[in-house]
């Protein structure tokens, strides 16, 4: 049986609306393009456009929700499909995020720097973060967005054995 210490989803708003409104501007050039026929340009192939409203549609419902979970295997963070899991042999330990959202150029899944260390981060727009200190990997440092940092925290450090 698993046992789970904590889960979280988190919903990005932002995202969603961002992605909705691109793939609405997308459908209307579509529709307009296909009804405007010969009379009108066409500045893409209609196949182009189909295939980016299709492709705009992945990303967004892959990427409409950061999913949190901490059990007795490790850490795992993920939006959609793209997830990334540290196993409590890698964990070193975990803190509050000082550093400025403005620091990691937006939300989403980024490559970051802070303190002079190399971090990847699962971010979403707004709101607290919790870096993971890892004991080795490509990555020295792990940072996702939460609603709850103090309860993720007190996750983690029962996870790794640390009473708080």
């Amino acid at each position: 049986m698993q046992v789970t210490l904590y889960e979280e989803r988190i919903y990005s708003k932002w995202n969603i609306l961002i992605m909705s409104v691109v793939i609405l501007a997308l459908l209307v050039s579509l529709i307009w393009q296909l009804v405007a026929g010969p009379l009108g340009t066409r500045p893409a192939p209609s196949w182009l456009l189909l295939a980016m409203i299709i492709f705009f549609l992945v990303i967004g419902i892959n990427f409409a929700m950061l999913t949190i979970r901490v059990n007795m295997q490790g850490i795992t963070v993920g939006y959609g499909v793209i997830r990334h899991h540290i196993p409590w042999s890698n964990v070193q330990g975990c803190r509050l995020d000082k550093a400025s959202a403005a620091r990691y150029g937006g939300w989403g899944i980024r490559l970051g720097w802070a303190d002079g260390k190399r971090r990847l981060v699962y971010n979403i727009l707004g709101g607290p973060r919790v870096v993971v200190e890892k004991t080795q990997g490509n990555y020295p440092e792990f940072v996702f967005s939460t609603r709850n940092p103090e309860v993720v925290m007190k996750a983690i450090n029962e996870g790794l054995g640390v009473k708080s």
